[in-house]
């Protein structure tokens, strides 16, 4: 299936869309203050832990930040 870029751009400004970006936007922010509690807060060196939690923060940031060229490799 291809999705053009006004087709795209009309999805992004959804206001579903742009409910489930800002929960996307607030589950990252939450991951990346988990991580600075945990890794500054109480000192913990678990790599494993902290790499979850960035992992995870990259993740729910990718969508709402991307845009047709990044998710598709392709620009009109």
């Amino acid at each position: 299936m291809k999705i053009d870029k006004e087709e795209y751009e009309a999805w992004r400004d959804h206001p579903v869309s742009q409910a489930v970006f800002a929960e996307l936007r607030d589950l990252a922010e939450s991951r990346k203050q988990m991580w600075i509690s945990i890794s500054w807060g109480s000192g913990d060196p678990d790599r494993e832990k902290l790499a979850m939690l960035r992992g995870q923060a990259e993740g729910f940031a990718f969508l709402p930040n991307a845009d047709h060229a990044k998710l598709f490799g392709e620009s009109e």
